[in-house]
């Protein structure tokens, strides 16, 4: 199958949409501290959750996340940190070890379409094999009957004295042309001993019985075909040569981590109105403490 560009971004999204490269740069990273978690289980997990929390929308999805701005044409990484370096270096390894993933498994599947064709060749030369094998051993059967078939019919002519051809034929014809019409239904040994014994003879004297075995040529022609394919020998040649080889650069698509934008939440009118909050329910208890203290000493007097 072709590698186009469409293939490739599929690999790539699929790669991205498994999480797993985003777990491994997570914990590279240490977007997580680890000591704040009591075991490695633990740790794993909220690495699994934190991951899981990764959104990659589609084109569509990404522009109507922009208001409907339909000039989005690529994917989008949604994501929520506090550490924007930590972030930008997750989306560079994670953009590394994807493509190195999208490239080992397109040369497995070219390497598994490889093994396909070569088992493929050797089933189809192993089958047209012993076909012409049995044509083979079939001609020899065929050969046999027949000459105990023509030995019986010369034994025949001969007891009866029937030397030459005695079959009857009947001629007709016009200005052009003779026809002759023999009656084939007329017992064999009527052609008499002579010609019946000179065909027995031809047919032991045979030395190249494969033109006499019908069907065998288109047979040996289809062999010779399958043999001298080229296909997998320019299959190899095309892997050496083209960017899934070991010493060609790859790149299935990319994450631009530069471009990254960043939206941080401003917390400042959050903290001004808790602390305001926190003075008026100080104020009021204080308030309410003296009133109470002021109610008792008022009670005891």
């Amino acid at each position: 199958n072709d590698i186009t560009s469409l293939k490739l971004l599929n690999f790539y999204i699929n790669v991205l949409d498994d999480r797993s490269v985003f777990e491994d740069a997570i914990r590279k990273f240490n977007l997580l501290d680890a000591s704040q978690y009591d075991n490695e289980k633990k740790y794993s997990e909220a690495i699994i959750r934190l991951a899981s929390s990764i959104k990659i929308l589609s084109p569509a999805v990404s522009a109507n996340a922009k208001k409907g701005n339909s000039e989005i044409s690529y994917h989008t990484i949604n994501f929520t940190h506090h550490d924007a370096e930590k972030w930008k270096s997750v989306l560079t390894h994670v953009d590394e070890f994807a493509n190195k993933l999208v490239k080992k498994t397109l040369t497995e599947e070219y390497y598994n379409s490889l093994l396909f064709l070569i088992n493929q060749k050797k089933y189809q030369l192993e089958d047209i094999s012993i076909k012409i094998n049995n044509h083979l051993i079939d001609y020899e059967r065929e050969i046999s009957d027949k000459l105990a078939y023509l030995n019986e019919q010369s034994a025949i002519a001969k007891k009866l004295g029937i030397a030459k051809n005695t079959i009857e034929v009947q001629t007709f014809g016009n200005q052009n042309a003779l026809l002759s019409n023999v009656k084939t239904d007329s017992p064999f040994y009527l052609r008499g001993y002579e010609a019946i014994d000179k065909e027995i003879e031809l047919i032991k004297l045979r030395k190249d019985k494969k033109a006499f075995i019908k069907g065998l040529f288109e047979l040996e022609k289809e062999k010779r075909a399958i043999e001298q394919d080229k296909t997998i020998e320019r299959l190899k040649l095309a892997i050496q040569l083209n960017l899934l080889a070991d010493n060609n650069e790859f790149s299935a698509a990319s994450i631009n981590a530069i471009t990254t934008k960043f939206e941080y939440k401003d917390y400042k009118n959050t903290y001004v109105l808790a602390i305001v909050i926190g003075l008026m329910a100080g104020i009021f208890y204080v308030l309410i403490s003296n009133a109470f203290q002021s109610f008792r000493v008022s009670k005891k007097n």
